[in-house]
C-alpha cells in the first residue's frame, strides 16, 4: 500500500466529515502540514530509540496545524453514540467503554502522562463512548508486567508487542495471547486496514489478523551514530563521514580511547536493551566494508532464532550461522581492545540516552531513510550518521512494534475503535506522541512540532514510531515540514524481501518456542555486548539444540516451502 493512500485518506476526512467507515469527524491533518517525525536510532530499540511529538489536549488544535475544529465544536448534539457514529466510527455499545492500554516507555514513565490521558478522554468519551486507561511501562519491565496481568486475566484490552521476548508479537501469538481480530478490523478499524492495505499479511497467521503493525516509513537502514563535537576536536569528521569500512570505524575508537581529553567516553555502548552492540546483529551479516553486509531475513520470528540467508530459501539456525559468529566476533575483539561500554550487557539503557548524559562516543542503530538528522534530537546534541546497508521491508520489519488486542480483553469492540481513532485522528496520535499542546509542546507556523523554550523536559515526551500510525504524528524540530512526501517516495521505492507477507503458525511448537526464548534470554546480552567469552557462546548453541531449535527450523521449513508453491516460487 503506498504511503500517498495516507494522505487522500485524510483529505477525504476534511472533505466529507459523516464518512461512514473511513473517517474521523474531526482533527483532521492538512496534507501540507502532515509529516513524519524523526526516526531517532532507537533502537527502535532497534528502532530506533528516540523521542518525539502530539496534539493538543483536544479542545481546538492550533490554526497552523491544520487541522479541523474539535469534533464537538461541528457536530451536531445528540447522544454519544450518535455522536460517534457522525463522525465515522462504528459504535454498537450503549454504556461507557472502560480499555486499558498498555504500551513502554522508551525510557522512565514520564510524570505527565494523566494529563494526556485526560485530555485523551476528553475527546473518546464524547465521539467514541469509551474511557481509555493509559498504562505505560518502563521498557525494561514490558515483558513481565504483561504477564503478570495476563497470569492474573487482569484488564487490558490493546497492548503494544515489542521486538524480542514475551511480549514480542510471535511469542504471544503461539501462546493464544492475541485476539483473532480479522472481523474487528473490518467492522470497527477499516480506515486502518485500507490504508496498511496488503501490509496487514504481515500480522496474520494462514490469513486471520493478530496485530496492526506501528505503520511508518518502513524504508530504513543502519547506521553508526558518532558525536560530532569529538570527531571535530580530534580532526576525524572528514574520516568519519566518508569512511566505508569497520576498520576505519575501529581506527576511530582507538583514537578517542587514546585522547587525553575524551577518553572518559565509552567508545561504543549497546543500541537496545538487549546489549546489542550492533544492532539488528541477528538480521545483518555484518562485514568489514560496509557494501559487503548482507540481509538475513528473520521470516517474522521474533526471538531472531532462525532466518535465511541472502540469496537462500534454506531456513537456519541464526547464532549458529558463520555470519552471526562473525558478528560476535567482531563486537568481541572490540570489547577485548576496550571500546565497549562495560556494563552493555546488564543495563536497560539506551544508545541515545548515553550521549545524552555524556557517557558514550558512538552506537548503532536503525533510522529511517531520510531523517538521520532527528538522531540529533534524540541524542541532545549534533551527531554524524554513516549508514551501513539499506534495510529490506519484511514481515519481521511489520511485526517489530504491533498493536494488539489481547485474549483477556474485556472490550474488544472498543478497543479496535479506539485503535481506529489513534490511527486516523491527529488529535489523539499527537497527545499520544508529544502530550499536550501549549504544555508540552508547541507547533510552528511550518507546522513542526518543538519543545517550548524553557521547557525542553516536558511532562510528557515519547517516540511516534509506537503510534499505530506515525504518518498522523507531526513532524519534531529537525524534521522537514515535508517529511510526509520524502518518507512516501523512500517508501515507494524500498526494498521488499522476498519473503515479504510469509508468517509461520508456531502452534505446534509452543514449548520449544518457550525454551527457546528463555534460552536467548539468557546468553544473548552477554553475547551480543562482546562480553561472553567463547566457551559461553558455544554453551549457548547447545542449549539451543537441547531446547529443541531443530524442531522449530523445520516447521518455518515446512510452511515457507509450502508459501513459495502457492506464490508461484519454487526452492
Amino acid at each position: 500500500m503506498k504511503v500517498r493512500r495516507i494522505i487522500a485518506l485524510f483529505c477525504m476526512g476534511i472533505l466529507i466529515i459523516n464518512v461512514a467507515a473511513c473517517g474521523s469527524g474531526s482533527g483532521s491533518v492538512n496534507n501540507s502540514n502532515m509529516g513524519a517525525s524523526k526516526a531517532e536510532g532507537v533502537v527502535q530499540p532497534d528502532a530506533d530509540s528516540g523521542a518525539q511529538p502530539a496534539a493538543d489536549s483536544g479542545a481546538q488544535p492550533a490554526a497552523e496545524n491544520g487541522t479541523q475544529p474539535a469534533a464537538e465544536d461541528v457536530q451536531p448534539s445528540g447522544s454519544d453514540a450518535e455522536t460517534s457514529q457522525q463522525a465515522g466510527y462504528n459504535v454498537t455499545w450503549d454504556d461507557m467503554a472502560d480499555i486499558v492500554v498498555m504500551y513502554p516507555a522508551m525510557s522512565s514513565i514520564p510524570p505527565g502522562l494523566q494529563a494526556v490521558e485526560d485530555a485523551i478522554n476528553e475527546i473518546t468519551e464524547k465521539e467514541i463512548n469509551t474511557h481509555v486507561h493509559l498504562l505505560m511501562t518502563e521498557s525494561g519491565s514490558h515483558d513481565q508486567q504483561l504477564n503478570l496481568m495476563m497470569s492474573a486475566n487482569e484488564q487490558l484490552d490493546l497492548v503494544v508487542t515489542i521486538p524480542m521476548g514475551a511480549s514480542s508479537f510471535s511469542t504471544m501469538v503461539s501462546q493464544n495471547q492475541l485476539k483473532d481480530i480479522t472481523l474487528l478490523m473490518e467492522e470497527y478499524a477499516p480506515c486502518a486496514l485500507n490504508t496498511v492495505g496488503e501490509l496487514i499479511k504481515g500480522t496474520q497467521i494462514d490469513g486471520r489478523t493478530y496485530g496492526l503493525t506501528c505503520y511508518n516509513s518502513f524504508a530504513s537502514g543502519i547506521y553508526i551514530n558518532m558525536r560530532t563535537d569529538v570527531l571535530e576536536d580530534l580532526g576525524l569528521l572528514k574520516k568519519a563521514e566518508s569512511m566505508t569500512s569497520f576498520t576505519e570505524f575501529e581506527e576511530i575508537l582507538e583514537a578517542v580511547k587514546n585522547s587525553e581529553k575524551w577518553n572518559y567516553l565509552a567508545g561504543i555502548v549497546a543500541s537496545d536493551s538487549r546489549g546489542s552492540i550492533l544492532t539488528h546483529n541477528t538480521s545483518i551479516a555484518y562485514a568489514d566494508r560496509f557494501a559487503d553486509c548482507t540481509f538475513m531475513d528473520n521470516l517474522g520470528n521474533s526471538q531472531a532464532a532462525v532466518a535465511v540467508l541472502d540469496g537462500s530459501e534454506t531456513v537456519v539456525g541464526t547464532f549458529a550461522t558463520k555470519e552471526w559468529k562473525h558478528n560476535y566476533e567482531m563486537v568481541k575483539s572490540w570489547y577485548d581492545k576496550g571500546y565497549v561500554y562495560k556494563d552493555s550487557a546488564t543495563t536497560s539503557e539506551m544508545g541515545a540516552s548515553f550521549i545524552k548524559s555524556n557517557v558514550a562516543f558512538s552506537y548503532t542503530a536503525q533510522a529511517e531513510l531520510g531523517a538521520e538528522t532527528s538522531i540529533d534530537d534524540s541524542c541532545g546534541m549534533d551527531m554524524t550518521s554513516v549508514r551501513i546497508i539499506q534495510i529490506p521491508i519484511t514481515t519481521g520489519t511489520l511485526v517489530k512494534f504491533t498493536w494488539g488486542v489481547p485474549s483477556i480483553s474485556k472490550e474488544p469492540e472498543a478497543a479496535v475503535t479506539f485503535l481506529e481513532m489513534l490511527f486516523n485522528d491527529p488529535r489523539i496520535a499527537n497527545l499520544f506522541a508529544w502530550g499536550v499542546e501549549g504544555v508540552d509542546y508547541q507547533v510552528g507556523p511550518d507546522g513542526v512540532a518543538g519543545y517550548i523554550d524553557g521547557n525542553e523536559e516536558p511532562a510528557y515526551h515519547t517516540v511516534p514510531f509506537l503510534n499505530p500510525n506515525k504518518f498522523t504524528v507531526l513532524p519534531w524540530t529537525g524534521d522537514a515540514p515535508d517529511q510526509n512526501e520524502v518518507a512516501q517516495s523512500l517508501m515507494d521505492g524500498a526494498i521488499h524481501s522476498p519473503f515479504l507477507g510469509f508468517a509461520a503458525d508456531m502452534s505446534a511448537v509452543t514449548n520449544e518456542i518457550s525454551a527457546i526464548t528463555n534460552v536467548i534470554s539468557e546468553y544473548q546480552a552477554q553475547i551480543a555486548s562482546g562480553a561472553a567469552e567463547v566457551r559461553t557462546y558455544e554453551e549457548f548453541l547447545e542449549k539451543l539444540e537441547t531446547s529443541g531449535i531443530d524442531k522449530i527450523i523445520n516447521t518455518y521449513q515446512e510452511q515457507l516451502d509450502s508459501w513459495l508453491e502457492i506464490n508461484g516460487q519454487a526452492r
